[in-house]
């Protein structure tokens, strides 16, 4: 996997969860304006609410992208070194084939003499 296509992932899931986060606090905020609206809360009492509940909501959020980007970096290493491993027996039996052309041409010339 190239590096361009790593940084897309790695960029794909920190929109999702800046995505995520502005959805939970427009959420955040309809809820508590319900509240203070039909006088279950004070404004203050709201406003406070919102803080609280929007700066959770970003250390959740942070936690969840920390924890996805590290699993995805992860995933990318391994299959960077399932890749090389591949890689490494594809060159093994490109060899070992060669080498059984050239016992074989050696064998057809001892034939041939």
């Amino acid at each position: 996997m190239d590096k361009m296509t790593k940084v897309g992932i790695l960029g794909a899931a920190a929109l999702i969860g800046a995505g995520l986060a502005a959805l939970s606090e427009e959420r955040i905020r309809e809820f508590v304006k319900e509240k203070v609206d039909t006088g279950t809360l004070s404004k203050e009492e709201g406003k406070m609410l919102v803080e609280d509940l929007v700066n959770e909501t970003k250390k959740q959020r942070l936690n969840l992208e920390k924890n996805v980007v590290e699993k995805i970096r992860a995933t990318v290493l391994k299959a960077d070194k399932e890749l090389s491993d591949l890689e490494d027996r594809i060159d093994e039996l490109k060899i070992q084939g060669l080498e059984a052309e050239l016992e074989k041409m050696k064998s057809l010339r001892k034939t041939a003499k």
